[in-house]
């Protein structure tokens, strides 16, 4: 994205300015895809809430196929993973969570980061940070969900170091990197003990 310029913030910090115009399309657009994803969240909740079965699964396709492994109780297994969505009570609530309050950090960064220099790669992580938090919560298997942990993760650290330009900016953001990364042994080894006792990561299952 062309940047021109450069001036001085209130408190005394150097940044580029984006060129006129360039605001107010992430202004509209960035928190404009977060209330779409709500509208989108609600209309799903209800066409759930509609139906008889309490859980709705839709499979786009399988990523992870026909990896053989041995179960605890010492019989042969082949490990498949899908990359799959599952809207039930717990994910309706937490997609409406996500989506609602996603949208309010968004409107209220509007005026917050205006004067900002790094404006667009707020949103740009902000968008990302949304993203991660639906597949997280939306995922069928322990797997994908995995996949929307460490983008979560990954986002976090973004965030949390914006200013990177500042040391303690830096250090916090490593800080998050490196504990998250405890907690992402935590997990494996989790999964790792489900698979082997139950044979699959799938929720359904």
């Amino acid at each position: 994205m062309l940047l021109i310029g450069k001036r001085l913030d209130p408190q005394g910090r150097h940044f580029l300015h984006h060129p006129p115009g360039t605001r107010a399309l992430i202004s509209f657009l960035c928190p404009g895809t977060v209330l779409a994803s709500l509208i989108l969240s609600v209309g799903a909740v209800m066409q759930l809430a509609a139906q008889s079965e309490r859980a709705h699964q839709v499979i786009q396709f399988t990523w992870v196929a026909g990896l053989p492994f041995h179960l605890a109780n010492g019989s042969l297994g082949r490990f498949t993973a899908d990359w799959g969505f599952l809207l039930d009570p717990l994910s309706s609530v937490m997609i409406l969570v996500v989506t609602f309050v996603g949208f309010l950090i968004h409107v209220y960064s509007i005026g917050y980061m205006w004067h900002d220099g790094g404006y667009y790669r707020f949103f740009a992580y902000m968008n990302l940070f949304v993203f991660f938090m639906l597949m997280l919560v939306l995922a069928n298997n322990y797997l994908l969900l995995f996949v929307g942990w460490e983008g979560v993760g990954l986002c976090s650290y973004l965030l949390i170091g914006f200013y990177f330009h500042k040391k303690s900016a830096g250090d916090a953001g490593n800080k998050a990197f490196i504990v998250n990364r405890i907690g992402d042994a935590g997990f494996i080894l989790a999964m790792l003990l489900i698979l082997s006792t139950v044979g699959t990561l799938r929720f359904v299952d």
